[in-house]
Order: C-alpha cells, then sequence, then structure tokens
C-alpha cells in the first residue's frame, strides 16, 4: 500500500519510486474500502466529528485526491487526530516521529514558471521543494508524511466543539446565500432538479434535527453547483437517467462535497441513502486510477464554490469569478487566497500561482481588458480574440439582456458564453446585433458573440455550440429522454 513507507533515519528526502503507480495504489486502496463499506465518504460522521486532513505547522488542508488519500488512511488506521506533516517539520518543531512508524504519502505538482527559477510550493507542505531549474513542464513529487498520533512531543488536538445552534446557523447561512431556487414540495424526496434548476426539499420539521435537513440540503446544492451558468460540471450536465455512468459520478461528487462542507461547518453526514451507488462507483474507479481524484476535485471546487458565496455574502459576487480554459487546463481565480487555481484536466492535479501585486482583481465581463497572469502561466499568451470593447458590442450585451428577461421573465440570468472551450446545448431564443440568445434553463440564458459563430440557425433552433480557441461549431442537438431530476 503507498502510505507504507518506514521511517528509519532523521534525513527528510522525497520518496524517489519511480516503478510504483501512486495513483493506482491510492485507487485500488479506496476501492478496496468501498467493498467493505468504509470509506471515507461510506461513515455517518456526527455533528462536529469530522475536520479535513491539515498541516500543523502551515494551518492549511490538504486537498482534493490527497485530502482523500489521507482520511482514507487514517480510517484504517484509527487515527482520529486530523494533524500531518513531514518528518522534516516534526523535527523543526522538537517533535519526533516514533521509531519504526510508517508514514503515508501523498503527492503534489511543480509546475516552473519560465520567468522564474525557483520552483513552486504545495499549499500543504511549503517546506518541501527541489530544484528543477531549466525544466518549465510539471514535476510530480511524492512525499511522506506521518499523522499526530505517530509522533511524540506534539501538543494534543483540541477539537473544535459546535453547539447544534451554530450548525444550523452555518447551514442556513449557506443555503441563503447560494440564491438557489429552494423549494420545500416533497413529503419523503430530496433532489435536485436540472431542468428546473431547483433544489425540492421535505419541510424541515420532516426531519428529524435541524442537522440532518442541512446535510440533506447542502448534498443537493452540491448537485446545483454543477450547473452550466455556474461550475457546468459535465457529470452533471451529461447525465441522462439513473444508471448512466455519469449519474453514479456525478453522486461521487456530491458525496464528497457533502463530506468537505460536513468538516468546514460541523454538519453532519448520512450516507445511508446513497449505498445504491457503490457498486457503479467501484466500476468507474477500476476502470480509470484519475477518477478519484478528479472526483475528489470536483468535490472540492463545489465546496469551495458553495463556502464562497456563503463568505461573499451574495451571489453576484461569488458568481463573477474569473476563469480561463483551454483544453488542457483551467484557471480559476480564487480571490480569497489572491491566486490562480491552475488545474490539468486529464489527471485533475492542481497547482496554485500567486497573483503578482498590481494584477486586475474582481469581476470580468465579456468586454472587459482584464487578463490578469494565469493566461501566461497556461499558455505564454492567450491565444484568442477579444470580444469588441466598442459601445455597440455594451449595447448589444444590454439588450440581450433586456431580450431575456422579456421572452422568459424578470428572474432570467444572462451569461457571456465561454468562448475557450465552452460547451452549451438548448433552444435559440432570438439575437441582437452582436449576441445570439440560447436557452440553457427556464431562467439562464447564454449570450454567443457573433464573431465567434461562422453561421448561426435561425430562432427556434436546438442546438449544441461548442467552443475552441475562440471558434464555435454548432451542430443539431439530438434530443434525447434525460431524467427530469438527479433523486436519492
Amino acid at each position: 500500500m503507498p502510505e507504507e513507507t518506514q521511517v528509519l533515519d532523521t534525513q527528510e528526502q522525497p520518496s524517489l519510486a519511480p516503478k510504483r503507480d501512486f495513483r493506482q495504489e491510492v485507487t485500488n486502496q479506496i476501492i478496496e474500502m468501498l467493498e467493505n463499506g468504509t470509506a471515507p465518504w461510506q461513515k455517518p460522521w456526527e455533528a462536529g466529528a469530522l475536520q479535513l486532513p491539515f498541516n500543523p505547522t502551515t494551518d492549511r488542508t490538504y486537498r482534493g485526491g490527497n485530502a482523500l488519500h489521507l482520511m482514507a488512511v487514517a480510517a484504517r488506521k484509527g487515527f482520529d487526530d486530523p494533524r500531518w506533516l513531514t518528518y522534516r517539520q516534526a523535527q523543526e518543531n522538537g517533535w519526533q516521529v516514533r521509531k519504526g512508524e510508517k508514514g503515508s504519502q501523498i503527492e503534489f505538482w511543480q509546475f516552473e514558471n519560465a520567468q522564474r527559477s525557483t520552483p513552486t510550493r504545495d499549499a500543504a507542505d511549503p517546506e518541501e521543494r527541489d530544484s528543477a531549474r531549466g525544466n518549465t513542464g510539471p514535476i510530480r513529487r511524492i512525499y511522506t508524511v506521518f499523522n499526530a498520533r505517530q509522533i511524540d512531543g506534539i501538543p494534543e488536538y483540541a477539537p473544535r466543539h459546535r453547539h447544534e445552534w451554530e450548525i444550523a446557523e452555518a447551514g442556513e447561512s449557506m443555503l441563503k446565500n447560494s440564491g438557489a431556487d429552494i423549494r420545500h414540495d416533497q413529503r419523503d424526496r430530496a433532489f435536485y432538479n436540472r431542468t428546473a434548476d431547483a433544489v425540492h426539499l421535505p419541510p424541515q420539521a420532516a426531519f428529524k434535527s435541524a442537522p440532518d435537513y442541512y446535510g440533506t440540503a447542502l448534498h443537493e446544492l452540491a448537485h446545483w453547483t454543477g450547473h452550466p451558468s455556474r461550475l457546468n460540471r459535465p457529470t452533471l450536465n451529461e447525465s441522462y437517467r439513473f444508471g448512466d455512468q455519469n449519474y453514479a459520478k456525478e453522486e461521487l461528487r456530491a458525496e464528497l462535497a457533502s463530506v468537505f462542507l460536513s468538516a468546514e461547518s460541523g454538519i453532519p453526514h448520512n450516507p445511508e441513502q446513497h449505498a445504491a451507488y457503490v457498486g457503479s462507483w467501484i466500476q468507474a474507479l477500476q476502470k480509470d486510477k484519475n477518477e478519484i481524484f478528479r472526483a475528489a476535485k470536483d468535490a472540492h471546487k463545489a465546496a469551495d464554490f458553495i463556502i464562497g458565496l456563503d463568505k461573499s455574502k451574495g451571489a453576484e459576487k461569488a458568481q463573477a469569478q474569473l476563469r480561463t480554459e483551454t483544453s488542457q487546463h483551467v484557471a480559476d481565480f480564487e480571490r480569497a487566497s489572491s491566486t490562480v487555481n491552475i488545474v490539468e484536466k486529464e489527471t485533475a492535479t492542481e497547482h496554485r500561482e500567486p497573483v503578482p501585486v498590481g494584477a486586475k482583481r474582481g469581476p470580468v465581463d465579456a468586454d472587459q481588458d482584464a487578463k490578469i497572469d494565469e493566461e501566461k502561466v497556461l499558455d505564454g499568451e492567450v491565444d484568442g480574440r477579444k470580444a469588441p470593447e466598442d459601445r455597440d458590442f455594451e449595447r448589444s450585451l444590454t439588450e440581450a439582456n433586456r431580450k431575456a428577461k422579456e421572452l422568459l421573465g424578470p428572474k432570467t440570468t444572462v451569461y457571456p458564453a465561454d468562448t475557450a472551450s465552452g460547451k452549451y446545448r438548448g433552444e435559440l431564443l432570438g439575437e441582437t446585433d452582436h449576441h445570439v440568445l440560447q436557452k440553457l434553463s427556464p431562467r439562464s440564458v447564454v449570450a454567443h458573440p457573433k464573431q465567434a459563430l461562422l453561421d448561426a440557425p435561425a430562432a427556434g433552433a436546438n442546438v449544441i455550440i461548442s467552443y475552441s480557441n475562440n471558434l464555435a461549431q454548432v451542430k443539431p442537438n439530438q434530443l434525447r429522454e434525460k431524467a427530469q431530476a438527479l433523486s436519492r
């Protein structure tokens, strides 16, 4: 198993095992735990009992696949302390890893910037770095960390105790500040209806306790984050019915997001209603060793999105997040940390790049000249046409917003198309001088710039519009019988 690296001396070194496949080993471990019903998200967590693994020397949490892997190791070995750190970090603080203890491996990726000679650091393990001058590609590193229960001299961990009213307050705040359409119109079902872009729940009084209600509601809110107007998650938007593979993958992401949100808010996690997906999860992981890392990355992004909306006290602020995509990478500007989060799509590996002092920040519209350095990190420069910056284009976008509200109602929101790699399906509603309007849901519309469309169909056509390098391909949308909701 990947975590069994035994410390025999005091020299801290990266684990050099080129023939080992870390991701396959982690995947095999997760599959085994799923088969035995002991995976972290299969365990019912009591209110306030869960905290994500974090490094006590930096006070930063491990993320994505690393977080999930360390949680799995802790569950297997009975560690009830969420603190993990390297041998060297323990030594520097006067603590000692006990002789014979076996460490657990994590991975992180260094991305060399051509203008820089110093490699970047992993957020959870900042003192670990190697010189790799001259290499501008990503460098994968495997490091060994130890749980606080394996270390002598480290102070006792004092978990935060949350009262039930604090948990309920946190849950209510996240639901309210999300801006989601939440309807209490069910007797015993809870689900997210992507067609109506609405969360459906029983009345709060139907639940045994307030924490149970908020735990269920936030699971459905995790699905809600995947809507095309928000994170545009393929596992949500390309699933059609119960039983297809994307449907099960989306449930896995919602379950993991629930665990991450539980750790943040203290809200309990109840996995009982999702046992039906275990077989599909195992099948997906057996086919692709990267899937659990993709799922964890998507789940963390969903949890971050909900928490970001809550902390910003308004959906408009959080939804205006700067985002850039290429065929291989996605870059998101995270205001809270003033960093750009860069994710490689194929393997779901993450890297955070600090935003240089003086870089432009804040909401970015389709016509705003605000391209910060994350684009240079991805490609060196942005390779695409900017939207027109004249007043006619401004007026066209304003007219698009007015026309969409006139057709679909005053609560309709219009989003500019992601012309780097966006994909949209739905009925064309009409056009303005510089935009073509496409309906995504009853209350959301995407505005496509005409200069990207070589031959736009007439209003009423149901089409798929896919972008690559700021040019669009339009083809008929072959309507399929889609499930009306992701229901539990």
